[in-house]
C-alpha cells in the first residue's frame, strides 16, 4: 500500500523546485546580461599588437597548438574536433561577419570563451591573445 504524503509537504516542495529554477533562470540572466555589456566595452578596445610579420608568427603559432583543432586548419570551422561539439566552431573565413567583429570584440572573446570554446585568460598572455586575433584576421583576406 503507498501512503500519501500531506498536502502542505508537497506543495512546499513544489514551491522550493520552482524557486529554485527561478532562481538558476534569473543568474543565467544577469550573467548573459553582464557578458553583454563586457562585450560591448570590449568593442571598443584598440589592438596595441599591429598585424607584423613576428605578430603574425606569433599568432600562428598560437592558433595551430590551441585553435586548429577546432576552428580548423584553414580557419572555416571544419578542425578535427569540431563535429564533437555542441555549437559549431566560428567560420574565420566568413568575410561579411569577421568585418562586423572588432579586434575588441575577437580578444574577448578568445579571453572569456563560450562554451563550448575554453577560456583563454589564463593559458595564453594579452600578447598571445592578441596576436591570435591578428592571424586569425588573415582568414578572411585569403582567395579560396
Amino acid at each position: 500500500m503507498e501512503a500519501k504524503q500531506p498536502k502542505g509537504k508537497s506543495r512546499a516542495v513544489g514551491v522550493a523546485a520552482l524557486a529554485l529554477i527561478m532562481g538558476g533562470g534569473a543568474i543565467v540572466t544577469i550573467r548573459a546580461a553582464r557578458d553583454w555589456t563586457a562585450l560591448a566595452k570590449a568593442r571598443k578596445l584598440k589592438n596595441p599588437f599591429p598585424a607584423t610579420r613576428q605578430a603574425l608568427a606569433g599568432g600562428m603559432q598560437v592558433y595551430t597548438n590551441h585553435c586548429q583543432s577546432c576552428h580548423g586548419q584553414y580557419g572555416d570551422g571544419k578542425g578535427d574536433k569540431a563535429a564533437e561539439l555542441s555549437v559549431a566552431p566560428g567560420d574565420f573565413t566568413n568575410t561579411r561577419k569577421m568585418n562586423q567583429l572588432t579586434d575588441g570584440e575577437l580578444y574577448w572573446q578568445t579571453t572569456h570563451g563560450r562554451l563550448p570554446m575554453p577560456s583563454f585568460v589564463t593559458k595564453l598572455t594579452n600578447e598571445q591573445r592578441w596576436e591570435v586575433v591578428d592571424y586569425i584576421r588573415t582568414f578572411a583576406q585569403r582567395k579560396p
